[in-house]
């Protein structure tokens, strides 16, 4: 159980909280916390978000929160101010056509990420969840060739399979070759390709010192492979309920699920002074 995992006391000295999207802030029908925006109001201290998803599928959730402070997109290959990109990482090109080559030889399903549009390769059936979260806010280019996809700024590029196995062979052997491009499994059998420069953990340590910041000021919530570079860059980290027991253990504390409002609970709990 969670309550296993948990502070004895309140956590005082806390100026920034850092939160993941999906599976963290977001309940299972991707709406927002219930009680995230009344539990953050008003408080001494800083809150953000951290997510894999793109700029354009995060700054609603920015603007519902009224988050003045830069964000983190893409896994970190991007951070963002408002819609102006404060640092951005990109994947070179001759390493986009190495991953999308090897791609085809694993016949994994695939998606990569531009500013202006994604694009998708062959088979969309266990990639279709996150390809769904563009429709109708980006162009999706379906079935695109790899000269089509390097004709443009790639960001991130996401596989996936129902052989974890298989996804894992593909992922070590992106880090083997590929000299600017690190692969890590984000959520389920689904790993994700970004510049080696970039991390959700790296993307803080950059968030920080603009803000001034101690990493030991910090806390952050997370639930997936991909906010575990986060864990190991601050103080305090909380893993969701709903994690795989490998991300938990890598939390400084457990918290409820996603769907029961983790966040929120462990904030008001644990964080906000005399929370009504």
């Amino acid at each position: 159980m969670y309550t296993d995992k948990v502070p004895d006391t309140k956590l005082k000295g806390i100026k920034l909280i850092v939160a993941d999207l999906d599976g963290t802030l977001l309940k299972s029908d991707k709406s927002l916390d219930d009680n995230i925006k009344d539990v953050i109001s008003g408080q001494d201290y800083k809150f953000t978000i951290a997510s894999g998803r793109s700029m354009i599928l995060v700054k609603k959730f920015i603007s519902e929160l009224n988050i003045d402070l830069p964000y983190i997109t893409n896994n970190g290959a991007e951070i963002y101010q408002s819609d102006a990109c404060v640092k951005q990482y990109s994947i070179p090109d001759d390493e986009v056509r190495f991953i999308l080559n090897l791609v085809q030889e694993f016949d994994l399903e695939c998606h990569a990420n531009a500013e202006n549009c994604i694009y998708s390769m062959g088979k969309i059936d266990l990639i279709l969840p996150f390809r769904k979260r563009f429709e109708g806010v980006l162009p999706i280019v379906d079935n695109a060739s790899i000269h089509e996809v390097c004709t443009n700024t790639i960001n991130k590029i996401m596989c996936i399979d129902k052989d974890l196995n298989k996804v894992q062979e593909f992922a070590n052997k992106i880090n083997l070759y590929c000299e600017h491009v690190h692969c890590e499994r984000a959520e389920g059998n689904a790993f994700v390709m970004v510049n080696r420069q970039a991390s959700k953990g790296k993307a803080l340590k950059n968030l920080l010192e603009l803000q001034h910041i101690s990493s030991e000021e910090v806390i952050v919530f997370g639930d997936n492979y991909n906010d575990v570079s986060m864990f190991e860059t601050v103080k305090y980290s909380v893993c969701m309920e709903n994690a795989d027991k490998d991300v938990k253990d890598k939390a400084t504390f457990i918290c409820k699920s996603n769907d029961m409002n983790g966040v929120s609970d462990f904030i008001q709990k644990y964080i906000n002074p005399g929370w009504r």
